[in-house]
């Protein structure tokens, strides 16, 4: 099977998550602080992690707890006591997710893209599940349930890349309200996302939080 190219492989047992997140991780990195930061995180992780990324394909699957490791690492090397940070990892993903709709990308409905987000979500964990409901005009909802490892940091990222998204989509303002959560003990993780005017006046990402 290693013969097979990364995209056509089947992840490993347990909840992976495909390379193309990481990738978004240290691209951040060496854009806001430099390659010789990318060592330093990596070097703060431990062995197993670091050999799980050795050779890191975008296509390829990596075990979901590295990444909510690495995460960690970032925060604590980069943005100590900032929980801004784990939006901004979530925004740097949202760059590579959107990268293919080119200079088309305003012509693409925000509702049609968040249901498409939901329908992929098999192609790029190997865990869970996704559901969208158009709530308004400007405005629905995403639920991600059946996670086996929940992380809060990690609901941040998925709230930062939504908003990222949208806002990229859209050219104007974006909000979300993560209104459940399975680290509280939720069925699922609701995040509901407003545009346009309608998020104007809501409660920004890092403020939705008890």
């Amino acid at each position: 099977m290693g013969d097979l190219p990364a995209s056509l492989r089947r992840p490993p047992a347990g909840p992976h998550l495909r390379g193309q997140l990481f990738q978004a991780r240290f691209e951040y990195l060496r854009l806001e602080h430099g390659p010789a930061m990318v060592r330093t995180v990596l070097e703060a992780l431990e062995e197993p992690d670091r050999a799980a990324l050795s050779g890191l394909e975008r296509e390829g699957w990596y075990p979901l707890g590295t990444l909510l490791r690495l995460d960690r690492a970032i925060a604590r090397l980069t943005a100590p006591e900032d929980d801004g940070i784990y939006e901004r990892l979530g925004r740097a993903s949202a760059r590579h997710r959107t990268e293919w709709l080119g200079a088309d990308a305003r012509l693409y409905s925000v509702h049609g893209f968040l249901a498409r987000a939901a329908e992929d979500h098999g192609r790029f964990h190997s865990f869970g599940k996704a559901a969208y409901r158009r709530g308004g005009f400007t405005e629905g909802d995403i639920a991600f349930s059946a996670y086996p490892e929940t992380d809060e940091a990690f609901c941040r990222a998925s709230a930062g890349y939504l908003r990222a998204a949208v806002e990229f989509l859209t050219g104007g303002p974006a909000a979300v309200e993560e209104r459940g959560c399975q680290c509280r003990g939720d069925a699922a993780c609701h995040f509901w996302i407003r545009w346009g005017e309608q998020a104007k006046s809501h409660v920004p990402v890092s403020a939705s939080r008890d």
